[in-house]
């Protein structure tokens, strides 16, 4: 009796840490995941304030879904750009990128400076 009860005490936390390693490993994924698109957004964000005066700016989607272990994650930009108050010809672009995983809400947040 004594023998089952530590075999399943044993079973459990094996269980409990196979979990909590594929949480991690989830978690790390998505991260890699949002890390890829935020340097993609910020050559957008680059490429189209290069061209800013003679076009309109347009930064892409605010939102991207993506299949990550077979489960659709949304990714939610939030794109500001302003001018330094201190120069007048550097302007900072911040990029907010944020997501669910799982019961958490996750965010990555860069900032990149320009000249005009």
């Amino acid at each position: 009796m004594v023998a089952l009860v530590v075999l399943c005490g044993g079973i459990v936390l094996i269980y409990k840490s196979f979990f909590l390693c594929a949480d991690y490993l989830n978690n790390l994924t998505c991260r890699l995941y949002a890390s890829s698109l935020l340097d993609e957004k910020i050559g957008r964000i680059t490429r189209a304030f290069a061209e800013w005066p003679a076009k309109e700016l347009n930064f892409g989607s605010n939102t991207v879904t993506l299949d990550i272990n077979h489960k659709p994650v949304v990714f939610n930009y939030d794109v500001s750009l302003a001018p330094l108050s201190d120069v007048t010809s550097v302007w900072e672009a911040d990029v907010k990128l944020s997501w669910v995983d799982g019961p958490r809400h996750m965010q990555m947040h860069r900032s990149v400076y320009m000249m005009r």
